[in-house]
């Protein structure tokens, strides 16, 4: 109970923040704060989930080093900023309309310099570029700088050594994709079975797995049930099974993506290496039970 107290303290604020850009929109076309100093911190959308009808994002995590940005104030001169963290955020689940299940991107930009300083900028309007493969178009972003210096804001939630937003980042992972055409069926479940070689490692606080699977978000009739076993052979197993009663049509295959994770992978030689091979099988189902041809399984590179 402490715990959860603590991270609803932390994260409150920047919480409250985040819903009001998912009320805006898909992505921000001005900052939350329209007027800043140089040297503050700003919070801007980025974009949308893939599932959206509008979305500007092509991959399926992004993270602070996948952005290239900087600012143009009024006087036309152009200085690179440091993007300190960016992260994903949904909606309450109760929430009316669609919002719950249309994730937002945000990145926590700082208008300093490689050294922390504060920028020579011109007061009046100004415009942050955002760049990045993994966006489908750049961003331009309107905001006005005023007169004075600030600070990057220090999002203090507990106090912690620790990098308070660090905790929203995504962890890193692997994306399980659907292939395949099941024709006219609809898929009704999937079952998945994987295997890595490294076993849970106990510590004070409890396991570092070594293998877990989560479900994206998407349709809440889609049930998730996960679980391990050590395999006898050496290793750990994970078994996944995914039910959609009224079953899912071929052109909505993504409802049965998921993503691989373990806190082992940080420690792991070649962590970008740690899921490859991991995939032992993928049965496939029809609503009546039927088992499906057609559909495939893939797990993507470590992100």
């Amino acid at each position: 109970m402490m715990m959860k107290t603590c991270l609803q303290t932390m994260f409150r604020g920047v919480l409250i923040t985040a819903c009001l850009l998912l009320i805006a929109g898909c992505q921000s076309a001005a900052t939350l704060s329209l007027a800043v100093r140089s040297g503050d911190t700003v919070l801007v959308g980025l974009s949308g989930d893939a599932g959206e009808t509008i979305t500007n994002s092509v991959a399926e995590v992004i993270r602070a080093e996948d952005l290239t940005a900087s600012i143009t104030d009024t006087n036309s001169n152009t200085l690179p900023v440091r993007v300190r963290n960016v992260f994903r955020v949904y909606g309450d689940p109760t929430a009316n309309g669609q919002a719950a299940n249309r994730g937002q991107w945000l990145a926590v930009i700082d208008l300093v310099d490689g050294a922390n300083q504060a920028l020579a900028l011109a007061t009046g309007p100004a415009t942050l570029n955002l760049a990045s493969n993994k966006l489908v178009d750049p961003l331009s972003v309107t905001t006005t700088i005023l007169a004075g210096t600030g600070t990057p804001h220090p999002l203090r939630g507990i106090e912690s050594g620790a990098e308070k937003l660090g905790f929203l980042e995504p962890a890193q992972q692997a994306l399980v994709f659907v292939t395949g055409n099941p024709g006219s069926q609809r898929v009704g479940a999937v079952q998945y079975r994987f295997t890595v070689a490294r076993e849970p490692v106990p510590t004070r606080l409890g396991l570092f797995s070594a293998i877990e699977g989560v479900k994206l978000q998407g349709r809440r009739d889609i049930s998730f049930q996960s679980w391990t076993r050590a395999n006898p052979g050496g290793g750990t197993d994970l078994y996944v099974i995914m039910t959609a009663p009224d079953g899912v049509a071929g052109s909505e295959l993504d409802e049965f993506d998921m993503a691989l994770l373990a806190d082992l992978i940080s420690l792991d030689p070649t962590p970008a290496d740690y899921f490859s091979g991991s995939l032992q099988s993928a049965t496939f189902y029809d609503v009546n039970g039927g088992e499906l041809d057609g559909l495939q399984a893939r797990v993507g590179a470590v992100q």
